[in-house]
């Protein structure tokens, strides 16, 4: 089965606040049935001369790996939602490739229709 990989990327005004908040939804997702794995995202440094060039994490940012099965992408999506929503503040970018999505201050109801519309864009229907 194909595995699609989910960006996620908490903002925040304060940088501590948005590590600490990364760290709890990473705990969360690595809980979910059917997520494969969950580490932070890591970005390669250029290294001034004579030094090298090594890697650092990208703040409030995570690479998540599941099954590439709408029903459960959604399920992961809606643990995310329900995560930033309960924070109260900030928001979370997801990327699926070229695609984003954007959870803020939307409605539990609002969240809902959002992700369904972003999983059926992103991923081929199920048959």
């Amino acid at each position: 089965m194909d595995t699609v990989v989910l960006r996620l990327v908490t903002l925040d005004d304060d940088d501590d606040a948005a590590e600490e908040a990364t760290h709890r939804l990473r705990r969360e997702l690595q809980q979910l049935d059917g997520v494969r794995s969950v580490r932070p995202a890591e970005s390669v440094t250029v290294a001034p001369d004579g030094a090298r060039a090594g890697e650092l994490a990208e703040l409030g940012t995570l690479l998540a790996a599941l099954a590439a099965h709408a029903g459960l992408v959604v399920g992961v999506l809606r643990a995310v939602g329900d995560w930033q929503r309960r924070r109260g503040r900030g928001r979370v970018e997801v990327r699926i490739g070229d695609d984003e999505l954007v959870l803020d201050s939307a409605t539990a109801d609002e969240q809902r229709r959002l992700i369904e519309v972003f999983v059926d864009r992103v991923l081929p229907p199920e048959r």
